[in-house]
């Protein structure tokens, strides 16, 4: 089991699970009083800071050593690429999302109507883990670029 937890990709995705837990409990709460898709944007961002956190402490540990606490310039630097990728990753998640919305489900009072909004999220998601695993892996947190 430990052999498994070796793996970037392993670590990752367990982060990214988290930060859909993030990113979906944000909408939930925020869709209250916002509308769905402002909702979903602002979760995306909030969860895409959870992530980096998470990854940095957890999923890319080799580069973390070489970015210290007290180098906040150089922390700062690698947050803000991280959003960046995320940004770039956030283009299919939401096209993604935009589509499924457009084409809600055939019983507008099912249950299923009802978490549509929420289950519309996870495919995008999927392709965003993709995208920003390649970003994370081979430019924000690669030990060669310190």
């Amino acid at each position: 089991m430990n052999s498994i937890f070796k793996h970037t990709f392993v670590r990752f995705a367990i982060v990214g699970g988290a930060g859909f837990l993030v990113d979906l409990t944000c909408m939930l709460l925020l869709s209250f009083w916002l509308p769905h898709l402002v909702a979903r944007g602002i979760a995306f961002w909030v969860a895409a800071s959870s992530n980096w956190w998470w990854n940095r402490t957890i999923t890319f540990t080799e580069s973390k050593a070489q970015i210290t606490s007290t180098n906040k310039k150089a922390t700062a630097l690698q947050w803000i690429q991280f959003l960046g990728s995320s940004a770039i990753a956030f283009v299919p998640n939401w096209g993604c999302y935009l589509v499924l919305m457009s084409q809600p489900p055939a019983t507008p009072n099912s249950t299923l109507s009802l978490l549509w909004p929420y289950l519309a999220m996870i495919p995008g998601i999927l392709i965003g883990m993709m995208l920003n695993y390649v970003f994370s892996r081979f430019w924000i947190f690669s030990p060669a670029k310190f």
